[in-house]
């Protein structure tokens, strides 16, 4: 998608956890649909030269995924990491930064501003200087990035009273790099690190079997108190593969934080406003910001149930720099899913966001998805979508799409469903657009093979899914679902014609398009009718994970995600309306959500534990504009 201004309950094994939630992710063959894919030498900000980059780091004898880079600069050779990747994996902290060539960080004792250099898709900061002050060793070996410290060793593990919330010291006899991920109910401290013996004494072991795991979905809902009956012990210490595990038993309504202190103490901190503001300008058009929002709800200033924590990025589409593109799993199908991460990933998108709904089961869309023009699935119940063309124009609304189906005998139909998986009696159409072939999704349907505008074959179907046919490459599928009576009117080898519009037609001019919904906001006003989107009144009701993009008075657009209030549940659709007005948004459309509510930045999932999102079928990418 091209956009420009002028600019659960079964557990897991805690060793799968920790590959995925160190974001190690093994790539599946996912194929690039007509992505720009921007060389990696692109540069942004300052003239280098680069001599070897990669994705695979060692850690201590340990490999994982997180992009690096090594570049000379003058006479000095410098080596760098991307610094989402950074934090995730080393447990540096990013503070708040007005230039996006340099980043603040701290690291136990260390505070430093180090340099900052987007090479696309990715920024990376210079760990060159500060390595030697910490000890670390940086060497590239076999396209390989070793990074090493001297072992570390955890000496003690203990709780300290607090007056709101729970604190947990660590205490390590030098600073080490350690990782962080948290679900509903509970968190996990991953230690590069032994344990001393004495400390394992403390704690009673658990059996590897019997380990809890994060798992997905886990970050959508925060239990209620009916499930504290039995009590738990706050956290337990565990050691496995020469690294020490924390896991905590998160209290209701808690949130995890985890501050490297000096000179070698990590504060594990439980509260329901754990979080921590933040301000960083990525990239010359990218800022990353986490906020609190609070909104008017009426609730007293000791009530922290209107306060949300907010995850967001901005872009700035007036320079001309990024292209915004639909992101699917797979160019020959619409149907699969993956997690965001990895699709992001493999099609070298700088940035994403979860896109529109889908059906978990057959992994099919469920809502307009148009990408250069071609339609991949239709709209669906007159939802909320957005569109956008190539010089930049964005527009938000409700959508509907019909077809005219004209055959040379004078009979005409309509149909309202194109490449859809929503599954109704009539007629849909199935294109090249939705995959090489089109597998039946009802009983007894009715199939019209249509190649240049002629009817070629008509074959009756059994069970869903039992059959498959093969969709031609200058022509198209029309199914009849219970419109049998039908069938006698698409004679063999009678011409045939389809004319595409959308209600409204000036929707038509648009060549990208994502569907959602419930529409939020239009010229600044709540516009949110989720029964007009045919919703249910369970979905317009609950309270989630949420996922929204919209544009601000700036005319940027924004990638939103919010998860849980203070003490509660995440927010409703009126409350997630209200947090964008509050930020300023002039239009906005709600995403799919709960455990599909995700932002992806340079490496990385950003709002919430990679562990804890779901596997999404689509997205929205920001990509690096190729230049000519």
């Amino acid at each position: 998608m091209k956009i420009s201004k002028n600019k659960f309950f079964p557990l897991f094994f805690l060793t799968t956890f920790i590959i995925v939630g160190i974001s190690n992710f093994i790539p599946l063959n996912l194929n690039v649909l007509n992505y720009p894919v921007s060389a990696q030498d692109s540069i942004i900000n300052s003239p280098i030269t680069i001599k070897q980059q990669g994705k695979k780091v060692l850690i201590n004898q340990k490999i994982v995924n997180l992009p690096w880079i090594e570049w000379q600069e003058g006479n000095k050779t410098h080596i760098g990491i991307s610094d989402v990747g950074a934090e995730a994996i080393l447990g540096i902290d990013l503070l708040n930064t007005n230039d996006s060539n340099k980043q603040q960080i701290h690291w136990f004792n260390y505070y430093e501003t180090l340099s900052a250099k987007f090479v696309n898709p990715y920024r990376y900061i210079d760990l060159t200087n500060f390595a030697q002050k910490t000890q670390i060793k940086l060497v590239v070996e076999n396209k390989i990035l070793n990074i090493n410290l001297p072992s570390a060793q955890v000496n003690k593990a203990y709780e300290i009273p607090e007056l709101k919330g729970k604190r947990i010291v660590v205490e390590l006899n030098r600073p080490t790099f350690f990782q962080v991920s948290q679900g509903r109910d509970l968190g996990f401290v991953t230690i590069n690190s032994e344990v001393n013996p004495a400390v394992l004494e403390e704690f009673k072991p658990i059996e590897p079997e019997i380990l809890p795991e994060i798992k997905e979905d886990e970050g959508d809902q925060i239990t209620g108190l009916e499930n504290q009956e039995i009590e738990q012990p706050l956290f337990t210490v565990t050691t496995k593969e020469e690294q020490t595990l924390i896991t905590i038993n998160l209290p209701p309504a808690h949130n995890l934080r985890v501050n490297s202190v000096s000179p070698n103490l990590l504060f594990i901190e439980l509260k329901p406003y754990a979080f921590i503001e933040r301000k960083i300008n990525w990239s010359n058009d990218i800022d990353w910001q986490k906020k609190y929002i609070a909104l008017n709800s009426g609730f007293n200033n000791n009530d922290k149930r209107g306060i949300f924590f907010v995850n967001y990025l901005t872009f700035n589409l007036e320079d001309y720099n990024l292209d915004i593109l639909p992101i699917s799993t797979n160019q020959n199908t619409v149907v699969g899913t993956a997690p965001l991460q990895q699709t992001a990933q493999q099609l070298g998108a700088i940035a994403a966001i979860n896109g529109g709904f889908f059906n978990r089961n057959n992994k099919l869309p469920l809502g307009a998805l148009k990408n250069r023009e071609k339609w991949l699935s239709s709209p669906i119940l007159n939802r909320g979508v957005i569109a956008w063309n190539e010089v930049g124009k964005v527009k938000m609304g409700r959508l509907e799409l019909q077809e005219a189906i004209t055959i040379d005998t004078g009979d005409r139909f309509v149909s309202t469903y194109l490449n859809s998986g929503y599954v109704q009696p009539g007629i849909s159409r199935y294109t090249p657009g939705w995959g090489l072939s089109y597998t039946t999704l009802s009983d007894d349907e009715i199939i019209i093979v249509v190649e240049k505008e002629r009817i070629k074959e008509q074959i009756t179907a059994g069970k869903a899914e039992e059959d498959t046919i093969p969709i031609p490459s200058q022509g198209y599928l029309l199914t009849l679902r219970k419109v049998d009576h039908l069938g006698d009117k698409f004679e063999l080898d009678r011409e045939i014609s389809v004319k595409t519009s959308t209600i409204p037609s000036d929707f038509d001019k648009y060549p990208y398009i994502m569907g959602a919904g419930p529409l939020l906001l239009l010229n600044r006003e709540i516009v949110l009718d989720g029964e007009a989107e045919r919703f249910s009144k369970a979905f317009n009701q609950q309270k989630a994970s949420r996922s929204a993009i919209a544009v601000n008075s700036q005319g940027e657009l924004m990638f939103v995600a919010v998860h849980n209030r203070i003490g509660g549940a995440g927010p409703s659709l009126l409350e997630l309306a209200q947090i964008l007005q509050n930020m300023g948004a002039i239009d906005a459309l709600n995403l799919d959500g709960g455990s599909s509510t995700q932002i992806y930045l340079g490496g990385q999932i950003i709002d919430r534990s990679p562990a804890t999102a779901a596997s999404v079928n689509n997205g929205i990418g920001v990509f690096l504009r190729e230049r000519d």
